[in-house]
């Protein structure tokens, strides 16, 4: 299927759909610039890639052709001037017959910022993701860029939520805070009845606008025996164990979990906590403190991961124990 482009333009300037044979060069180039110093290890990894993909262009001949009606994360546009690329966006989705698009890589070369050219980006991929019977277009967006948040805005896109790259150097001694009297710590049991347990807390701590977008089910939330074997070859090349904690305030009724991963071979430490609204405020700090504690009797490494920024009272508890945020991303999404 070939999207029909409404656009004026001169040979080699202006709109038109991204050719990976001979656009992916002169699109890293563009990323790398507009994103710099956004980049993880991941980001680099795939910068890399595109760089592979432009070197050996000729083998991707038949994308061209095809690319609209194959599932592939190389669908997008570029916008030239005179053969140089200084635009582009990318469309993609996870499966060959969903209904949800996922725009990315928006980018603009900031000599060419303020011309219209990031609209016209994004007009061409929600036609695209129209013709191809789609149903909505998702997007993030960091909290900081308040050009293209209100860009995305004025075309319709609605806010979800949003979430916090968090990220400590090096794990420090802290001091381990106490709980509120009359609650119950242990560790996840590793059974159904936990599990269940788990999956109430998810729901009660995850906004409904995000459950619609995101179902939870009973079955993310189970644990088992797999743990228990993931600790045992952990133990065997020290790599520190896995902590999963739980607190309730009633018994089989969790107010919190956490979750202390530490780093595999090259990779970081990961904390992982979820604590039911009517307890915020009192048990981020204690269960932070604990996790951090345990992760500096492993490996000395760097501690990053994500957490919904509408959960106030873990970022700042996080920050006041030397978290800092790299990044916030907002979702936002726009419904045909």
């Amino acid at each position: 299927m070939a999207i029909t482009l409404v656009r004026r333009r001169t040979e080699d300037t202006g709109l038109r759909p991204l050719k990976p044979s001979r656009d992916m060069f002169g699109v890293a180039d563009l990323i790398e610039e507009a994103f710099a110093g956004e980049f993880d290890r991941s980001g680099r990894n795939a910068l890399r890639e595109m760089r592979w993909v432009g070197r050996w262009g000729f083998l991707l001949l038949w994308v061209d052709l095809f690319a609209s009606d194959v599932n592939t994360n190389l669908n997008g546009f570029v916008w030239t001037d005179r053969g140089k690329i200084v635009g582009n966006t990318t469309i993609s989705r996870n499966t060959a017959d969903s209904k949800q698009w996922f725009v990315s890589n928006v980018a603009v070369t900031k000599s060419y910022q303020g011309r219209g050219i990031a609209r016209q980006l994004m007009e061409a991929a929600i036609e695209y993701a129209k013709e191809l019977r789609g149903k909505s277009v998702n997007l993030y967006v960091q909290r900081g860029n308040k050009a293209a948040i209100h860009l995305y805005q004025s075309m319709g896109f609605k806010y979800i939520s949003a979430t916090s790259l968090l990220y400590l150097p090096r794990v420090k001694a802290v001091e381990t805070l106490p709980l509120p009297q009359g609650l119950n710590w242990r560790n996840h049991n590793l059974d159904d009845k936990d599990a269940n347990a788990a999956y109430q807390l998810a729901k009660a701590v995850t906004p409904l606008n995000v459950q619609r977008e995101r179902p939870l089910y009973l079955n993310q939330f189970h644990k088992g025996a797999e743990v228990s074997f993931d600790n045992f070859w952990r133990g065997m090349f020290g790599l520190g164990t896995a902590r999963h904690w739980v607190i309730e305030d009633e018994p089989g009724q969790f107010a919190a979990m956490m979750s202390v991963e530490p780093g595999l071979w090259n990779s970081k430490h990961k904390l992982r906590l979820m604590v039911h609204p009517d307890w915020w405020g009192d048990l981020e700090a204690p269960l932070i403190s604990a996790g951090l504690a345990h992760l500096k009797t492993c490996l000395r490494r760097p501690v990053s991961f994500q957490h919904p920024d509408e959960h106030a009272p873990a970022i700042e508890a996080y920050q006041r124990l030397g978290f800092k945020i790299l990044r916030t991303h907002l979702w936002m999404k726009l419904v045909f």
